[in-house]
């Protein structure tokens, strides 16, 4: 039995975290300037952890072993550190604890599936639900209620729900992101097995 990562893996490892970072500091700038501040808080984090989970997960069909999403997290997380806007806390943050919410989602199925990989992306794009709940806390000291707050307002506005209506607007924002976390995973698992299948027939 292997312990270590082949050079193959590795290189693959590299491949999926670079892509990954690209998106990152390129999308994610573009969509941040289309966007407007309202749509920007719930739209732009979701679109971006979509498509982190959409790539990292095809990562781990090629990479199949335990540890190989963080690692690909890891080197997204360093590139965006040196993105030309600086670093930013909160995005880092967000991508490792994607990345580990994609390991955790697959810790249960060790050769993947698509109801795998599927509940590996909503847990990691339901983050974007509570990563704005804990940066806000560490970075400016606002509590749970004063982010809910921000939250259903931003969100009321968003899908034109009056504001009463708290815990609708909460879960729909948060089933919202579970759905596309869930697609996402699945997507993923359907790609890279195509991808696959094809790189099988032109080596032949």
């Amino acid at each position: 039995m292997k312990r270590g990562f082949s050079v193959r893996e590795w290189v693959f490892v590299g491949l999926f975290g670079a892509l990954w970072g690209a998106v990152e500091m390129t999308l994610g700038s573009v969509l941040h300037l289309i966007f407007p501040p309202i749509a920007d808080t719930f739209l732009v984090g979701l679109i971006m952890a979509s498509i982190g989970c959409l790539i990292a997960l095809c990562g781990r069909v090629f990479v199949p072993r335990r540890g190989s999403i963080l690692l690909i997290g890891l080197i997204t997380a360093v590139l965006k550190a040196f993105s030309l806007g600086g670093v930013k806390v909160g995005p880092i943050i967000g991508i490792l604890a994607e990345s580990l919410l994609m390991e955790l989602g697959l810790l249960g199925s060790r050769r993947g599936s698509y109801a795998a990989f599927a509940v590996s992306g909503l847990l990691a794009v339901s983050w974007n639900f509570f990563h704005r709940f804990v940066m806000m806390g560490l970075l400016y000291g606002a509590g749970f209620f004063e982010v809910a707050t921000r939250m259903v307002r931003d969100g009321s506005r968003l899908l034109g729900i009056r504001e009463e209506l708290i815990f609708l607007i909460l879960g729909v924002l948060l089933l919202i992101r579970m759905a596309a976390g869930a697609a996402a995973g699945a997507a993923a698992w359907g790609l890279a097995g195509q991808i696959q299948k094809r790189l099988r027939h032109e080596e032949r």
